[in-house]
């Protein structure tokens, strides 16, 4: 085709469907994909199902069609299972028919030699290495075409740009104001007036809103879902079942696309394209309730769980790694991914070794944290690292009581210092009375549980009630026939010095000063 014959065709888009909604927010990544295909010929939109890469596309497709004399054309890979039938499929979308079975690729990059387009490819993951082939040969052989791909992972091959697409903003807390105007807000009153023309955003109702979009992580597809049963639900009914979304959340457009009928379809479309080691993997970081590093991951799972998680990470998946308090790298998943994976680890039997295994990583974890804590020059370090495991360690703790005495009985007692030092103590007590209950009486792990309930309940100004917790201590571990004895236990020093400031602030002097005479001479 000469480009004289197609010169009235500058800015004409091919094979778009209509657009039937507004497209809400987006502005600045519409900008910065329409400026990467300036600079590169081969751009890929990764990003999780229901993120939206299909509409972004068509979007920066109508914004930069104008460039290109030939126009810009969609070729829609979605149903193709075959890689043996991508150059014939994007071929006719492109209205070249007849490719030959063999060397389509190069055909198609010989028919395209002479055109100026831009060709949008939409979801490549299902045959990506059939895709990526068709990719570099157009690249190579047609150097006026440029490639717009959506994917949920990368190409992986020479000349490509990629850009990550995130959820749509979340609304700020505690601004109202703010909130109303942030993308995801402002896409869920958009649809919810689709749905039920008097649907309104006063200031109640985008408070709830608001908690409910970011439970939807920012989800695309997942606010829209919701936002269409605002007809027989009200926000606040729809916030209350966010828990079962993949049930609630299942009914959309009768001629969509299979993938985006329900919300559990677009992540269930992701997670089948993954192999066996890998959907274990995925499966078994929803244990996680918050960041991880690949360490943990590892710890988890199996040892080569941090290669699959960096490949999680490709197919969006895993979030990427952010900084910690700590200093360390941590990964993270969205709470729609994760609720998803966790029905499946139930599902297949897995929750309980799951679950033990974080439990048994955290109480190592804790205990090592511990240990810096007690180390000069390392206590913020150790400190830091707590920080950063905070939910994850809660987690444990929770479930290790239900089902693992022991494990939650080491766990609390290597997390005490770090609550004591973070003003935690008093509100850990009731956590610690429980973990007591499975402590052998007189033994130490009992008398430092104890010690720590002294502490807590003395912040109560309730000294009587801490010298009672710190008097049980010493007599399990004093021995008063050998009261000359220099040695004992190393916790002993430790309740007599905490029962000598007790009796003082009750005004018990003589008492106090015994107390603290023995806790020197035990130190």
């Amino acid at each position: 085709m000469e480009r004289s014959a197609v010169a009235d065709a500058t800015g004409a888009r091919y094979g778009f469907p209509a657009e039937l909604t507004a497209f809400v927010g987006r502005a600045e990544a519409v900008a910065e994909v329409a400026d990467r295909l300036t600079r590169y010929r081969l751009v890929t939109l990764t990003g999780p199902g229901g993120a939206g890469k299909t509409r972004l596309a068509g979007q920066v497709a109508s914004q930069t069609g104008v460039r290109f004399a030939d126009g810009v054309w969609l070729a829609e890979l979605a149903a193709v299972t075959d890689p043996a039938q991508v150059a014939r499929t994007v071929g006719a979308a492109l209205g070249i028919r007849d490719l030959p079975a063999e060397a389509g690729a190069d055909a198609l990059a010989r028919a395209l030699a002479r055109r100026q387009l831009l060709l949008v490819l939409d979801n490549c993951e299902q045959v990506i290495g059939a895709a990526a082939e068709l990719c570099a040969r157009l690249l190579l052989a047609a150097d006026d075409v440029r490639i717009l791909a959506t994917s949920r992972e990368p190409l992986r091959i020479a000349g490509e740009a990629r850009y990550r697409l995130g959820p749509l903003t979340l609304p700020p807390s505690g601004d109202p104001a703010a909130a109303a105007e942030c993308e995801s807000v402002t896409l869920f009153a958009d649809r919810a007036r689709q749905a039920d023309p008097g649907f309104t955003l006063d200031p109640d109702t985008v408070a709830t809103v608001a908690r409910l979009v970011t439970r939807l992580d920012g989800l695309p597809l997942a606010i829209e879902l919701a936002a269409a049963r605002v007809d027989a639900l009200s926000v606040a009914q729809l916030l209350d079942r966010i828990n079962d979304r993949f049930s609630l959340l299942a009914e959309a457009d009768r001629l969509a696309a299979d993938r985006q009928r329900s919300l559990a379809a677009a992540v269930r479309w992701s997670y089948q394209l993954l192999d066996a080691a890998e959907q274990r993997v995925f499966r078994a970081l929803a244990a996680f309730p918050g960041p991880f590093t690949l360490d943990a991951a590892e710890a988890v799972t199996n040892a080569e769980a941090g290669r699959v998680v960096l490949r999680l990470v490709d197919c969006s998946l895993v979030l990427p790694p952010r900084t910690g308090p700590d200093g360390r790298s941590r990964y993270g998943m969205l709470e729609t991914l994760r609720v998803y994976a966790g029905g499946l680890l139930a599902e297949v039997g897995e929750e309980a070794e799951v679950s033990a295994a974080l439990a048994a990583y955290a109480a190592e974890m804790a205990t090592a944290a511990a240990v810096e804590i007690h180390t000069r020059g390392r206590e913020v370090a150790g400190l830091s690292r707590l920080d950063a495991e905070d939910v994850t360690v809660h987690h444990a703790l929770a479930w290790a009581l239900d089902h693992d005495p022991a494990t939650a009985l080491r766990l609390a007692l290597a997390l005490t210092q770090w609550w004591q030092v973070r003003g935690r103590a008093t509100s850990q007590a009731p956590l610690l009375a429980a973990v007591a209950e499975y402590a052998d009486p007189g033994s130490d792990e009992w008398c430092a549980v104890l010690l720590c309930l002294g502490q807590a309940v003395g912040q109560f100004a309730n000294p009587a009630a801490a010298l009672e917790r710190y008097t049980s201590v010493r007599d399990a571990l004093y021995d008063p026939r050998r009261p000359e004895s220099p040695g004992g236990p190393v916790l002993l020093p430790i309740c007599l010095d905490a029962r000598s400031a007790t009796l003082l602030q009750m005004g018990r002097l003589d008492e106090a000063a015994a107390d603290g005479r023995r806790a020197l001479d035990l130190g």
